[in-house]
Parts: structure tokens; sequence; C-alpha cells
């Protein structure tokens, strides 16, 4: 059932419980209070008082019953009373000494509605004779005179009042609690806390207590979905943090690189400008080629900055070339191993085939794989083998699978998941760590420009192990 549907159901099956529990309770409390009190309802008279109203006599403005009704009366202890239009009394038989002569407006109705406030039940007739309003009032003691019936009666009606606000409280809980919930959370995340809410009565031992409760249960979707947003926003701002710590110590780095070989070549230029000196040929030539290094260093970080974010945003033109990759591999290592770093290592080539085609920009897929193996080289102890393996993937048809490994110092943990961040260099403080930090990122991204993928396994003084696979068209 879909979330509008459920939610819907959810309301009207609510209502019609609270509907209905309201009015249980409402029949359970008049037939309780019947049943309690039953035995003591007004009981009627024998004497019927129309009987009594027939056989009144008004003579010359008095008032008189006939004998035998009084004997009647006697006989059933009751009384009777007659009653003028102000409510006085004007004739009374049988009537005991507590009973008063005078009532005013509704303190009958009020008798006769509670005759356990006074001790006895009353009867009234009204009737008009000879333009003379009056009233019969026939009383009769009750039996059992119990106070308790009189509280009773009047506290019923409280009763169902303090019991309908509980029931509506515990359905307005029902129904308003999830929707409270996920406004705080909603709140929550408007104000950058990226948590649930937390709350005592749901939430004591785990954050998703609520997936256990009916009423949470109706929201599950929208719970979970939040639940992933939050987790989701938790990730972005951690990772936000982490990119800003990163690139402000990136910037101290290539900051430093920067003012480095700038610093050389305006010592130099200074040097070869001073009137003071008079330098030899081999010594300018000398200062020219440390200079010319300096500068080389520059235009590569310059160009690395431009790279990386052209590949971030898909600007790089790809002119794609259908190339020998053995053959590009090979020259690359050649290349490679004219380096100083490469001259106490051992190479290994392998591979299956002397002709694998990809189709290649050779200018940046060159620079992926000289990115990766000069890793391997520069970050190496003298002695270290580094193995580059191209073969045909048997168990993936139609894929090409290139391997790059050492038996070197290996990663730590907090490089090996950051190898292919920008801005980042490796945190061994035993090897050269020098560079732009761009090398690797670019590497990567140039390799899945090619529609390639890399991943890398490595661990301490066990070497680095890089896996690259690419389709064959």
């Amino acid at each position: 059932m879909k979330l509008r549907n459920r939610v819907a159901h959810y309301f009207v099956s609510r209502l019609f419980w609270l509907m209905l529990t309201w009015g249980l309770f409402i029949v359970i409390s008049i037939l309780l209070f019947s049943f309690f009190l039953g035995h003591n309802k007004i009981e009627t008279p024998r004497l019927s008082i129309s009987k009594i109203v027939d056989n009144t006599n008004i003579i010359d403005q008095g008032v008189s019953v006939d004998s035998k009704i009084k004997e009647d009366l006697r006989k059933n202890k009751m009384w009777v009373q007659v009653l003028d239009d102000k409510g006085d009394e004007i004739f009374s038989f049988n009537k005991p000494q507590s009973i008063p002569i005078h009532y005013i407006p509704g303190e009958l109705v009020s008798d006769y509605l509670y005759p356990a406030k006074k001790g006895y039940q009353l009867s009234t007739w009204y009737k008009t004779i000879d333009a003379r309003e009056l009233t019969w009032v026939l009383g009769k003691p009750m039996t059992d005179n119990n106070p308790f019936l009189y509280w009773a009666n009047n506290l019923w009606i409280l009763a169902i009042i303090v019991v309908g606000i509980l029931i509506a409280l515990f359905f307005g809980r029902q129904l308003g609690a999830p929707l409270l919930y996920i406004v705080s959370w909603i709140e929550n995340l408007s104000k950058g806390k990226y948590e649930e809410p937390f709350n005592r009565n749901w939430n004591l031992k785990s954050k998703r207590r609520w997936r256990n409760k009916t009423e949470y249960k109706i929201y599950e979707e929208l719970m979970l979905a939040l639940s992933e947003l939050t987790s989701h926003l938790q990730r972005n701002t951690e990772e936000r943090k982490l990119l800003e710590k990163t690139r402000e110590e990136w910037l101290t780095g290539v900051s430093h690189d920067l003012k480095t070989p700038l610093s050389v070549i305006k010592g130099y230029t200074v040097l070869l400008s001073s009137q003071e000196y008079d330098w030899e040929q081999d010594k300018v030539r000398q200062f020219s080629k440390i200079m010319e290094e300096r500068v080389a260093y520059l235009e590569q970080l310059i160009e690395d900055f431009n790279l990386t974010f052209q590949l971030k945003n898909d600007a790089v033109p790809m002119q794609l070339e259908q190339k020998n990759l053995v053959n590009v591999l090979k020259d690359i290592l050649e290349q490679l191993k004219s380096l100083p770093e490469s001259k106490d290592k051992a190479f290994l080539f392998e591979t299956n085939r002397e002709q694998m085609y990809l189709k290649m920009e050779s200018k940046y897929l060159n620079r992926a794989f000289e990115n990766l193996i000069a890793n391997s080289i520069k970050h190496n102890p003298p002695g270290t083998k580094i193995k580059i393996m191209l073969h045909e993937d048997l168990s993936h048809p139609g894929q090409i699978l290139v391997v790059i490994e050492d038996d070197g110092v290996g990663m730590d943990q907090e490089t090996l998941e950051h190898l292919f961040d920008r801005y980042f260099r490796g945190t061994n403080a035993t090897v050269n760590n020098s560079g732009t930090g761009l090398g690797m990122a670019i590497a990567k991204q140039i390799i899945i420009a090619h529609g390639g993928d890399i991943k890398i396994n490595s661990k301490l003084h066990q070497g680095t192990r890089y896996k690259i696979t690419f389709s064959l068209e």
C-alpha cells in the first residue's frame, strides 16, 4: 500500500476507534450507573397522585381531600401538599416536620431528580382550578438513604469527562507523536544538526526503535528516507571537512613548493645580474640548468592544476586512436628506468600477447601509467622489485588487465583510503613525499576517462598492487 493511502487508512481507522471507544464508554457508564443505582429509582407509589387530585375539594379558597385518600396516605406512610403559584403551601396532610412549607423555583425538580439528597421521593402534578394554578406534591420516604448514591449520581458525569480527555490524549498521541517526531527531525536537519531526534519515550536504547512501534511503522518509508538523508548529509559534512583540511594542508605544501623554485630562480638571477661578479661560462650554464629545472617543475605544477580540473569537468578533448598497449607500457618502463631513483630497483614486464590494441589518447594514458609506476619507484627503498603484467582477462572476456605491483614498504590505511584524492600526499615520513599531490588523482581520472577502472591493494611492509582493467570495443 502506498504511503499516502496507508496514512489515510491509519487516520480513518484511529478516528473510528476513537468514536467507538468513546461510545462504548458512555454506554458502559450508563449501564453501570443503572446497575448500582437502579434499585434506588423512584418507586411509583401505590397511591396515584392523579387519584389524589381528582379527590381534592376546593371550596371558598379552602382545600381538602377525601377521608378515603387520607386513610390511604397513612397506610402508605405518604404525605401530600398543595402549593399555590408562588410555591407556598396552602394545604398538607400527614407531612413530616422536616418538609418545607415553601419551595423556590427549581427545588421540586432537584428533589425529584436526586431523592437521595434529602431522603424522600416526590411526585408532582400541575392543574389550574378556578383560575388558580395549583401544584400537588406527593411524597414518600426512601427505604435506603445512602449518601454515596447522591455523590455517585453527581460525579459520574465528571468521570466521563476525565476519561474522555484521557482517551483523546491517547489517540492524539498515536496520531500526533510520529508527525511531531518527523517535524523535529526535519527541524534538526534545517539547523545543520544531522542526527535523529532523541526522545526518552521511544529512544532509550536505539535511535531506530520507532521501527517497532505501530504508529511509527505507518511512516516507515518516510522515516527511512529521512534516515538515509541524514546519513548522506553526515557523510557530506565529514567529507567536506576532510577536503577543506586536506586542501589547507595541500595549499601549505604547494605554497612551499612554489616558493622554493622561485627563491632558487630569484637567487641565481640576482647572482647572474650582479656586477660584482664575473662568472665563468661553465658556472653560468650550471646556474641556468638549475633554473631550467625549477621552471620545468613550475610548469608541471601548473599543468597538473589545469589537467585535474579539466578531467573533473570532462573538459579534456580526447582524440582516441587504436594503439598497441604492450608497446606503450614497454616504452614507459624503459623511460622510467633512466630515473635516478630506479638505479637500485629490479623491473619485470610480463604479457601473454605481444599485441593488445586499445583506443586511447596516448598523451594522457602515458601520463597515467607514468604516475602509477613512478609512484612505486620513488616511494620505495633500494632493492624493491617492480612488476608490470599485461594480460587479457580470461575470467572476463573482452577486458584487458594491467597489474602494477611491488614488494616495497606498502601503505597505511589512511594513505590507502585517500591515495586518489586530489591534494593528498602520503603520510609516511620515511619516504619521499615531494610532488604536487595531484599525480595519483590525475592517473585515476585519465583511466576512468578511457572507460577503465582501477583498484588498489596494499599493506605496510608487504607492498602495493594496482589492478587496472579496460574494456575492448
